[in-house]
């Protein structure tokens, strides 16, 4: 399992008729099924969920997990496969952090990092507005703090608009330059980018990178069964899955990758319709070794048509 991990959501595109199918707006396809996947930054899926709408119940909770709220369980539910005490990171978005949620992290080992809300930071001078106005493009503040003796690094960077990050391990420093485009000028110049910042936009886009590979060679036939849709994209995910292990044991072997994702979809095809028939027998299958038949039942004796339509 790599160490920088991603959590977020992904749709299944549909138009089948189902209660799971959701809306969203913001979306490329606004309908479908609505999942959350763990995988890393190179966008190999390690963990998924599908939204029900019922997961947030008691039922589904393990004794030791604690409730964080809807949005934050769903990192608890994910993170059940991540090794303990092992310095592995979890990146998430403003939906899913919290400050509770990551003293959570922080108490099995885990480190995390994310855009936070500025509404979940109580008792913060990050939520003034006015300061965050004051700032110029480039500039950040950062405060830290503990929570349950969980060390906490909160900032706010402006670049564009301000934003608000929320991490364990990583803070203002060390500061890297970023070029941008100045809208004044018309010309690009160079900001000061925390390395919160850069953390982030180099391990978060691991979900959206899996999205990119699953929709190039998806499986696209159609089907009135819901169920179906969900069968072909779960099928669509494990090949890219199979691909990305495949090039990491060719960089690790220091070989070239000899087949490209296309490719790699046609081996798979081939070696497929290659694979030897069985021919389905009807009735329930026997769980005893199956014995053949060394006698063979007698036919039985048919009288002649002339005798069966002589009339006697």
């Amino acid at each position: 399992m790599s160490f920088d991990l991603s959590l977020d959501e992904q749709l299944c595109a549909t138009k089948a008729h189902s209660y799971l199918k959701q809306y969203l707006p913001a979306k490329p396809h606004k309908w479908g099924f609505k999942l959350y996947v763990l995988c890393d930054y190179k966008g190999y899926a390690y963990n998924c969920e599908i939204y029900t709408g019922q997961e947030n119940q008691p039922r589904f909770r393990l004794p030791s997990e604690p409730d964080l709220g809807s949005s934050s369980n769903i990192v608890v539910r994910l993170s059940r496969e991540v090794p303990e005490y092992k310095n592995y990171k979890i990146y998430f978005d403003n939906f899913y952090t919290s400050v509770p949620v990551m003293d959570y992290l922080h108490s099995r080992g885990i480190l995390s990092l994310g855009t936070v809300r500025t509404n979940r930071l109580p008792n913060c001078k990050l939520n003034d507005s006015k300061m965050q106005k004051k700032l110029s493009r480039g500039k950040s503040v950062e405060y830290i703090s503990s929570y349950k003796n969980t060390p906490i690094s909160a900032l706010t960077w402006k670049d564009n608009k301000p934003v608000t990050l929320l991490s364990t391990y990583a803070g203002k420093l060390p500061e890297t330059i970023v070029k941008r485009f100045n809208r004044s000028t018309k010309s690009k110049i160079e900001v000061a980018c925390p390395f919160v910042v850069t953390e982030y936009n180099l391990h978060m886009g691991g979900v959206d990178l899996l999205d990119s590979l699953i929709g190039r060679y998806k499986i696209k036939m159609r089907s009135r069964k819901w169920y179906i849709r969900l069968f072909y994209h779960f099928i669509d995910l494990t090949v890219v899955n199979s691909w990305l292990l495949y090039k990491r044991v060719k960089e690790e072997q220091n070989l070239p990758v000899q087949f490209e994702l296309a490719d790699w979809r046609k081996n798979i095809a081939y070696s497929l319709t290659k694979s030897e028939d069985f021919k389905n027998q009807r009735g329930r299958r026997s769980i005893s070794i199956e014995t053949r038949r060394t006698s063979t039942r007698a036919l039985a004796m048919h009288p002649t048509r002339a005798v069966r339509t002589d009339g006697v």
